[in-house]
């Protein structure tokens, strides 16, 4: 199979399977065609490559602080609840510690930019949790010694609940082989077994691992963990119709609270 795989040119890759990060991967080398593939795509590397375009693209505009800024906030909206996002939230931290504040009120929203993305890192499960948790801790002592000791104290608890989780999820998801290409079901031990891995993890979302009352959150990190099921799994149709079904009693119970996701 893989011998077949690598002879079909990315286009028709893509074209008979939209969630083929590899081909996509091999597409933007040449074309830089991230507005067909990124939304679809939930990838974390395929994400890096576009963070890195922007860079590399926009960086000689006067409006290139913005730009990269406003890209970095996609990213983190699109692939944040990833387990794998720590170097995502880590550049966008440098990159806003890197922009220059003139004056008092310039350099308080620098502050104020800095520590909303620490606020977002450090209370998601993350495989890199305690490198955000320490980065922020130096920061907020950094910035005022005497208000840090506070700051740091009221966001403990959420810290320390994301950490449990991520331990926990590294367990979970051992295994599981993110990379795989989706490829029609072929009954084989180390396909059944993959297919296994992502039921468990999936399941492991709805359990409410975080253990939080915001069912938005919950609801986005479950949906989170099917699409990136999907992106392996894009050929099994009962993975497909599990995800119907909790979008649509997600999409109603969030629609009686007045809140959409999607």
């Amino acid at each position: 199979m893989a011998g077949i795989i690598a002879v079909i040119s990315p286009e028709r890759r893509v074209e008979q399977n939209p969630f083929d990060v590899e081909a996509w991967n091999l597409l933007l080398r040449d074309a830089q065609l991230f507005h067909k593939c990124l939304i679809k795509v939930l990838n974390i590397d395929l994400w890096k490559c576009y963070l890195n375009y922007v860079r590399d693209t926009k960086g000689h505009l006067p409006s290139f602080r913005e730009k990269m800024a406003q890209a970095y906030d996609f990213a983190l909206e699109k692939v944040g609840l990833d387990t794998l996002s720590y170097q995502i939230y880590a550049d966008y931290i440098a990159f806003l510690k890197s922009v220059p504040a003139v004056g008092s009120y310039a350099e308080n929203q620098k502050i104020s930019a800095v520590r909303k993305v620490f606020h977002r890192g450090i209370v998601t499960p993350l495989f890199n949790i305690e490198q955000i948790w320490g980065e922020y801790c130096t920061f907020e002592k950094s910035v005022n010694s005497v208000l840090a000791e506070k700051l740091i104290a009221d966001k403990g608890r959420d810290y320390q609940n994301a950490r449990r989780v991520s331990k926990a999820m590294e367990n979970v998801t051992r295994g599981l082989n993110r990379n795989m290409i989706s490829v029609p079901p072929r009954g084989t031990p180390p396909e059944m077994k993959q297919v296994d891995l992502w039921k468990k993890y999936v399941q492991w979302e709805k359990s409410n691992p975080l253990q939080t009352e915001d069912y938005s959150l919950y609801t986005r990190r479950v949906v989170y963990a099917y699409e990136q099921a999907l992106l392996c799994l894009g050929y099994h149709p009962d993975m497909w119709y599990e995800a119907a079904v909790f979008m649509q009693e997600a999409s109603k119970s969030l629609a009686e609270k007045g809140v959409c996701i999607y």
